[in-house]
């Protein structure tokens, strides 16, 4: 009986520190002087895609301004909504927060760890780059909804006003990437690689380049 007792205790054990081991993963969390944000943590009260999302922009900024003692925002993930990790990194910049990758940090999460004050990397880590690619979802669905107000005749209407805002987007990424100190031949083997694939520079290209500062 004492045997089965133990063995049932043992057993709940477990059951409330897997529970509260899964209750404490947190898309934002705080440690001291750092804010991470982990694009792959559902966040309650969204929808979850798995990647950096229009909300995302809302929430750590508001965390940094109602946490003024934030001094780096860790970030990891797949990527994800540019526009939001453009905002994010001009607050960044902005306020002199520095900023730390870990894990993979892909896309557009490197375009946020680009905005950091000093930018390093945790253990382990890595940053992925590629062109930028469209939403096939998220672009029907902003044709849906405004191809009447843009006066879109068409798809082809709509396709040709695409090209022409993503060279625009492609020039400000540009200047941005050169106004943190990231040479040239960096940002040209970035836009070299695939929208489809990823490219993982060393540490060594990465400080080489600028990428990272320390």
């Amino acid at each position: 009986m004492r045997q089965i007792l133990m063995r049932s205790l043992l057993v709940l054990s477990f059951l409330l520190l897997s529970t509260g081991s899964l209750l404490g993963q947190s898309r934002y969390t705080i440690d001291g002087d750092t804010l991470t944000l982990d694009m792959t943590i559902k966040e309650p009260g969204y929808e979850f895609d798995g990647a950096l999302d229009e909300y995302d922009e809302t929430e750590v900024i508001s965390y940094l301004f109602d946490n003024p003692q934030i001094k780096t925002l860790r970030v990891t993930g797949p990527g994800g909504y540019l526009p939001t990790a453009s905002a994010i990194a001009e607050y960044l910049i902005r306020h002199d927060i520095n900023t730390e990758a870990m894990g993979e940090c892909n896309s557009a999460c490197a375009h946020i760890f680009l905005g950091g004050k000093t930018r390093t990397l945790a253990l382990g880590a890595k940053l992925g780059f590629h062109r930028p690619h469209l939403n096939k979802e998220r672009e029907k669905q902003f044709y849906e909804e405004n191809h009447v107000k843009k006066g879109w005749k068409d798809r082809f209407d709509y396709g040709i006003d695409t090209y022409d805002l993503a060279m625009l987007h492609m020039v400000k990424s540009i200047e941005y990437m050169l106004n943190r100190g990231v040479n040239i031949d960096f940002i040209l083997k970035r836009y070299s690689t695939s929208s489809y694939d990823i490219w993982y520079p060393s540490k060594a290209e990465l400080l080489e380049a600028g990428v990272l500062t320390k």
